[in-house]
């Protein structure tokens, strides 16, 4: 089924199987792993319902070798246009340190606030480097 929303084509699938859910870090660390490989810092937003299926995902940013910029506007109309209950960030320090930068822990502060607003819970900002990856929550880091 296709609809037509002004400029934005939604499409609609029957899945036979059901969809895959995000029960731990870990779950997100392998999906997201290829990330360590890249030369410059890409940012994903992962949109899951609010059982944690997962829904989809979509790159927010593409940037330089140590920074990317988050469109936090775009990270919100995807969670709303998909009915997302829950959004994980994930974003690669291609630098291999993979704690937050203060920059990291700003945007993500935001992007929760602003999610918050509209009823969908920020659950995670994750981050992967080539030696490991950090979960701000796990790290109990400012916005969590």
């Amino acid at each position: 089924m296709k609809q037509e929303l002004g400029n934005l084509t939604v499409k609609a699938e029957v899945q036979e199987q059901e969809p895959d859910t995000v029960q731990s870090l870990h779950d997100v660390t392998i999906r997201y792993e290829s990330l360590k490989y890249e030369q410059k810092e890409h940012l994903y937003a992962v949109f899951l319902t609010n059982s944690n299926r997962f829904i989809g995902d979509k790159i927010i940013g593409i940037g330089s070798r140590d920074t990317v910029e988050m469109d936090i506007q775009d990270v919100v109309r995807t969670a709303a246009l998909t009915n997302a209950g829950a959004v994980i960030l994930v974003h690669n320090h291609p630098s291999g340190k993979a704690g937050a930068t203060d920059k990291d822990i700003k945007a993500t502060r935001k992007a929760g606030e602003v999610l918050n607003k509209i009823n969908v819970e920020l659950l995670d900002h994750v981050i992967i480097s080539r030696e490991n990856h950090y979960s701000m929550r796990k790290e109990n880091d400012e916005p969590f």
